[in-house]
């Protein structure tokens, strides 16, 4: 009897011990990218400029807990202004939005309808120059010039399992660099939170690389896939002021 207990342990020990290394098999990385959109009421390009560059120095990782960088972004024909922030995990992004910065933000009277969207990203983005913190960057204004950042979101009509997904992020992520599309920087392969929500952060060095982008194979044969639904396109400029979070990304 006693050596059926002590079996009976070593078995129950060996599950626990399994089931703990399943927890930790996942396809998402801990970096995380949050993506901030507002309007401007009441205030003129000047001064939002003028506010931008007074904030700026508040949005480092000495100030900002988990924060790995972020780019000041607008779109000017559309008066929609905002960041892409990258942290090192989903816990760092909540702190930021409980934190007493992030409500000075919100609250400002002349920056309106404000829209938070929080992505996880893949396992294998690194593939594609995608994470922040390990890629070249640069404090440097001159390497904003012309600097864009395309936003893309789509949804399936049939999901891919967790498997699935991962083969493909290991797949395609690869393809995704500057020798075979020239102007592109990296992009970050992204998931909502919710997981219903499919998509890429990418930047280029300039507006014309993302057209060409467009005009390739792959990106047609991407947006023609009947299974998906491209709904968001969003191009922003990137304003200097972004090199003094963490620099910007460069070739």
């Amino acid at each position: 009897m006693k050596r059926l207990i002590i079996i009976a342990s070593l078995l129950l020990i060996v599950s626990c011990k399994n089931s703990k290394n399943e927890k930790k098999v996942t396809v998402f990385a801990d970096e995380t990218v949050l993506i901030v959109n507002y309007q401007l009421e009441n205030m003129t390009l000047e001064q939002h400029a003028e506010l931008g560059s007074a904030v700026a120095p508040s949005f480092t990782s000495e100030n900002v807990p988990g924060l790995l960088g972020k780019s000041f972004i607008g779109d000017l024909d559309r008066g929609v202004f905002g960041g892409v922030y990258y942290f090192s995990s989903y816990q760092s992004v909540e702190t930021y939005l409980e934190s007493d910065l992030w409500k000075g933000v919100v609250a400002h009277p002349n920056l309106v309808n404000f829209k938070t969207d929080v992505f996880k990203t893949f396992s294998g983005t690194e593939l594609a120059n995608g994470n922040h913190s390990m890629r070249k960057t640069s404090s440097d204004t001159a390497d904003t010039n012309d600097l864009h950042v395309l936003v893309v979101n789509y949804t399936n009509e049939v999901n891919p399992t967790e498997i699935e997904m991962n083969k493909q992020v290991m797949e395609y992520a690869p393809v995704f660099s500057n020798e075979n599309f020239p102007g592109m920087i990296g992009k970050t392969m992204i998931n909502s939170v919710d997981g219903n929500i499919y998509g890429g952060v990418y930047y280029f060095t300039s507006r014309s690389a993302i057209d060409d982008y467009f005009a390739s194979d792959l990106w047609t044969g991407f947006e023609g896939d009947k299974n998906t639904d491209v709904y968001k396109k969003d191009i922003y400029m990137v304003a200097p002021i972004s090199t003094i979070s963490n620099g910007v990304p460069v070739l």
